[in-house]
């Protein structure tokens, strides 16, 4: 199945791929733009930070919260690219236009938990990376869930194919490492790649569903982490 979402991807991106690259510039310039308010802070020293220091840091905080909802544009734009869309700067900031805080709270509580797994173990943390991984995706497609019904249901549809997921990054290594050498130019060709096979991936699982009505206190959405 690998080898058939790679193609898929491949045959969606033709004809997209310097847009896509032109879109992924914009999206971690926008994404670079709370660390630049982010103090250079030595790790080993004792001293404690000044106000000025606690102030930057704060606000780059915040930044990185605001603009939260642009990793989940890129996730719908490259869903529908995988979808046969032509790609749309527009898509990049339609989380920012419904849903804001939800599009806030999600990156937010997926972070979150990831952190909190990862504090028991390396492994208990990617393995929930994987879990919530389709959670950007579904709020795309199920507008109505809320932040933490969206990232429950990202667990309940990659329950048995986290594995899958896991062969599928696997089989990018070659590639991240070539985005690594060239200095993060190959990442330009490499970003779009992997994310719109995600998608496709994603589309694979959503298509091999059975259709079921969810809602909120059934077994199917008890909520966790």
């Amino acid at each position: 199945m690998t080898a058939q979402w790679k193609q898929h991807a491949q045959k969606m991106l033709t004809g997209n791929r310097w847009l896509l690259a032109g879109i992924l510039i914009l999206f971690v310039v926008l994404n670079g733009i709370p660390q630049t308010f982010a103090p250079t802070i030595d790790a080993e020293s004792m001293e404690p930070l000044t106000s000025t220091e606690m102030t930057l840091s704060f606000l780059s905080f915040l930044l990185t919260l605001l603009i939260a909802p642009l990793t989940i544009g890129w996730s719908w734009l490259v869903l529908s690219v995988s979808r046969g869309d032509k790609p749309a700067v527009s898509k990049l900031f339609e989380p920012f236009q419904t849903g804001y805080v939800k599009h806030v709270l999600a990156p937010f509580f997926v972070g979150l938990f990831i952190f909190l797994w990862a504090l028991l173990l390396v492994i208990p943390g990617i393995v929930k990376a994987f879990s919530y991984s389709l959670t950007n995706y579904i709020l795309r497609d199920q507008p109505e869930l809320s932040a933490l019904e969206a990232i429950t249901e990202s667990r309940r549809m990659m329950d048995g194919h986290k594995m899958d997921a896991f062969k599928l990054v696997l089989s990018f290594i070659g590639w991240f490492f070539v985005g690594v050498f060239t200095l993060g130019i190959g990442f330009l060709y490499v970003h779009p790649y992997f994310t719109t096979t995600y998608a496709a991936f994603y589309d694979s699982l959503r298509g091999a569903d059975q259709p079921r009505t969810n809602h909120v206190g059934t077994p199917d959405m008890e909520q966790g982490f």
